[in-house]
């Protein structure tokens, strides 16, 4: 009889297990050996837990100045309680093992010990001078032991992340350091200052031999990330900060024991619970009656009901950090008014400590004139740098709302918060109409304000306007818990991805019956507004720039309303006091608007189909790339990016924000399409993989439709995993050709080719034309334009001219200011003059072939000789 797999015996099952280490220790021994000896240790500490042995493993500056120097290796091995140990072998494993298998097990054993003693040291150090300094938080730690290899493990992370992709350097950086200062600041036990020490030592480590190795004349500094952050990664970092200041009081109120300078802000969130004794004592015989009611107040602020309103203000937070991370400005509104407030509340807060007898703040256990400044200013502080970071990143969240959107949210919030209001107070003086001393509905609503903040701010710093008492106070506590349950519901609501309705939904409607154009279906991205004639048969996609009305290609709409739409637009705008400057259009609206001055902006590379075949001389690089491919077991998946398996999504994340990263240029826009236009439903990948199944490239597709049936597909995304081989960007973009055709296809569009003219083209172009041309040639060491046009000739295009129309020369100006906009939203000051330097060092030295290009007008990147991921249009 066949054994089930589930009935295998536990001793096979666990010599599996031992199979396993034992295969994983041999690539990594040191995280093995490490482990291991966690593992060993871990009886005999649990079973002296408490004990004089346990102290005199542990380290600290009492261990130190006792001349025990040893702790602060022994230290390392000593991990009490499973969770705590459960916990470290997570991190271990997720940060050594990898470096390990990177840089060699003596290496790492080296760079172990030492970091462990060197942040171990530096963490003691930095606690004895605080302590000299008087600092109160600092003596409570002098008096502290730590234990854990966290230290050295954190400490060697940060010495590798100077070697990681730039990608992976800025996460692992940012989010370990966000997760550490959070706990320094709140939690602020020994322990997190040590490991906040070792990350912090690692990383200067790091630098200083990144810059030994490099000399003192780089160019490029590894201490601080330098390369710009994409709008989808720095949605995602900006999230990250928002939620970490939204859990970290949270996470310390309910710590046993929160000593961090910014404690005092957890205190706020949850009300502590009146000792018993106390109680007894203030409210017994020849107690004060003043002083036992506001002890009684404090203690019906400590159940289930004021618990939830400590916990929805967070989740409503992290609500909002979700709508973030997806870009959303409703979001992003919601975040500045939420963390106004906090700050606003936090400002009143300070002032009544700062005012207020001491004994009168027995939560604050310290008179106001002897609380270190920093934790007494925390409660502005805290939700303060919030309030500014969300400020500062405003341009990035740029995905509004549906039309309408902001109305349901105030009818449903209101609406709901008033429900919640009128339920309360006929609740409340039903249950109170036979006691004659009871609040009346005036006194019931002049509370509830104050009843909506977490307990600690009503219970220790914020004056009520009225004790209430029984039934009525319950119910006033969950009427708060109800009002912030109403809000959080309805944010997810506002920020969760919805249909758009509204002008985006009749404009997408047009462009799947009438957009055969190759730059149709980029009128649909973030960012456009419309223009409907007034039959609604056709429209114009265009951005208001520094009163610059900047349209995105082509009216949409049949043939015959199009010149209709491109005269209307024109004299819609100029009654609006708008200058209308038609962008990449073709010949058709050029001659449509022959009042309108032109000038030639990008080469259209336009591939016919239906007798496409790779055959004869001029087809030998892409035959070459075909081959190549079958004869390394490369093959071609068709997928759609939401549906896509996660593991490549992931690969295809890494390598588009490394690419964006190491290149040191900002993220373009208008035109150019990301990660995030990948996720329309319409759009098309085609996705290159090893024999291993490892993601080489990608490019994606936008649809020409007709009728709602594609006649056309545009290039747009493509991207490159470093070390690919060659041919990977031919191998895609023949495949996706001939599948295009095979299913009827009548084009394929590769894009512009931006400031990059065909030969002969200046013979008769005017002044404005020849400074384009010009410009490219200035650009072309870090874009590369020529190269771009030079490699779309291995496809044999037919050559299509892309128009800049404007009515007067003197609009010229403000037309580029608008179009440098449009394309770098988000260029700061400091990206530009990195810009600037890029050239310089471009043109100080000769190039060897083609660059990486990234084109600022559109067009598919290429790549020359090195590998690195690749950005199109």
């Amino acid at each position: 009889m066949t054994r089930r797999p589930d009935s295998v015996p536990s001793s096979r099952r666990a010599a599996d297990a031992v199979s396993a280490l034992a295969v994983a220790g041999r690539h990594c021994p040191v995280t093995a050996a490490l482990l291991l000896a966690l593992l060993m240790t871990a009886p005999l500490v649990d079973a002296l837990a408490g004990s004089g042995a346990v102290r005199a493993l542990s380290t600290g500056v009492p261990a130190l100045a006792a001349g025990r120097w040893e702790t602060m290796l022994t230290a390392a091995l000593v991990v009490p309680g499973y969770a705590a140990r459960g916990l470290t072998t997570i991190v271990v494993l997720a940060l050594l093992a990898p470096v390990e298998r990177r840089f060699g097990s003596r290496r790492l054993a080296l760079c172990l010990v030492v970091g462990q003693v060197v942040a171990t040291g530096t963490g003691l150090g930095l606690v004895t001078l605080l302590g000299l300094g008087g600092e109160r938080w600092a003596q409570l730690l002098a008096g502290q032991l730590a234990t854990g290899p966290l230290p050295g493990v954190l400490a060697v992370a940060g010495l590798a992340s100077a070697w990681w992709t730039p990608l992976w350097r800025r996460r692992v950086r940012l989010g370990l350091g966000v997760l550490l200062s959070m706990l320094v600041l709140y939690s602020g036990q020994l322990d997190d200052v040590l490991r906040w020490a070792g990350l912090v030592t690692g990383l200067l480590a790091g630098a200083l031999v990144r810059i030994a190795r490099r000399g003192p004349a780089t160019p490029r500094s590894v201490v601080v990330e330098r390369g710009p952050v994409s709008r989808r990664e720095s949605r995602a970092l900006v999230a990250l900060l928002v939620a970490a200041t939204a859990v970290g009081p949270l996470v310390a109120a309910l710590s046993r024991s929160p000593d961090g300078p910014w404690a005092v802000v957890s205190h706020l969130f949850v009300s502590s619970r009146p000792p018993r004794g106390v109680l007894r004592a203030v409210c017994g015989p020849g107690g004060n009656a003043g002083d036992c009611r506001d002890l009684q107040d404090r203690l019906r602020l400590t159940g289930f009901g004021p618990a939830l309103t400590s916990v929805l203000p967070v989740l409503l937070q992290l609500v909002l950090a979700e709508g973030l991370r997806r870009g959303r400005r409703a979001a992003w509104v919601g975040a500045v008014v939420l963390a106004g407030t906090l700050t606003a509340v936090g400002a009143a807060v300070v002032t009544v400590v700062l005012h207020s007898p001491s004994e009168q703040l027995s939560l604050l256990a310290a008179r106001p004139g002897t609380l270190p400044t920093v934790s007494l200013w925390a409660p502005v502080v805290a939700p303060g740098l919030v309030l500014g970071l969300l400020l500062m990143t405003r341009s990035r969240f740029d995905v509004r709302a549906a039309p309408g959107s902001g109305r349901r949210w105030a009818v449903l919030a209101v609406g709901g918060i008033a429900a919640v209001v009128v339920a309360y107070l006929t609740a409340g003086l039903a249950l109170t109409s036979h006691d004659a001393g009871a609040p009346g509905a005036g006194r019931l609503l002049l509370d509830l304000p104050a009843r909506l903040l977490p307990p600690g701010y009503l219970g220790e710093v914020l004056p009520r306007t009225a004790h209430l008492h029984g039934i009525v106070r319950v119910l006033v506590g969950w009427t708060g818990m109800a009002c912030w349950t109403v809000l959080v519901a309805t944010a997810w609501r506002t920020v969760r991805p919805a249909a758009p309705p509204g002008d985006l939904v009749r404009a997408r409607q047009l462009v799947r019956r009438h957009g055969d154009g190759a730059l149709s279906f980029m009128t649909t991205w973030v960012g456009n507004r419309y223009w409907f004639t007034g039959s609604g048969q056709a429209m114009v996609a265009y951005r208001v720039i520094g009163g610059v009305a900047l349209t995105t290609g082509d009216p949409v709409g049949p043939a015959d309303e199009r010149a209709t739409a491109a005269r209307e637009f024109t004299a819609w705008c100029t009654d609006r006091g708008w200058t209308p400057c038609w962008y990449s259009v073709t010949d058709s609206v050029a001659e449509t608007l022959p009042t309108m001055r032109r000038v030639q902006v990008a080469t259209e590379t336009w591939l016919p189909l239906g007798q496409l075949a790779f055959v004869g001389r001029k087809w030998q690089d892409v035959r070459t790339a075909l081959n190549r491919a079958t004869r390394e077991g490369t093959t071609t998946h068709w997928v759609h990016w939401n549906s896509a398996p996660l593991t490549l999504r992931d690969q295809l994340t890494r390598a588009s924000e490394a690419w964006l990263a190491d290149k040191g240029l900002p993220e373009m826009g208008f035109t150019l399409g990301g990660l995030d236009e990948l996720t329309d439903p319409a759009v098309r990948c085609l996705v290159a993989l090893d024999a291993d199944g490892a993601v080489l490239g990608l490019t994606s597709w936008l649809p020409a439709r007709r009728e709602d049936t594609p006649v056309g597909w545009t290039l747009d995304l493509m991207r490159r995993t470093p070390g690919c081989p060659p041919g990977i960007v031919e191998l895609l973009i023949a495949t996706a050709a001939l599948t295009f055709q095979d299913e009827g296809a009548l084009f394929v569009s590769l894009s512009g080719a931006p400031l990059a003219l065909p030969f002969g083209a200046l013979a008769d172009a005017d002044a404005l034309a020849r400074i384009l041309q010009a410009a490219g040639r200035a650009v072309e060491p870090v874009y590369g334009f020529r190269s771009l046009l030079a490699f779309k000739a291995k496809f044999q295009p037919q050559p299509r001219s892309l128009w800049l129309l404007y009515p007067d020369p003197t609009d010229l100006p403000r037309i580029a200011a608008a179009v440098s906009h449009a394309y770098l939203p988000h260029m700061s000051i400091r990206q530009a003059i990195r810009l600037a330097r890029a050239l310089a060092r471009s043109h100080a030295r000769p190039t060897r072939g083609p660059t990486t290009v990234g084109p600022p007008t559109g067009g598919p990147a290429i790549v020359g000789p090195t590998p690195t991921a690749t950005r199109s249009r």
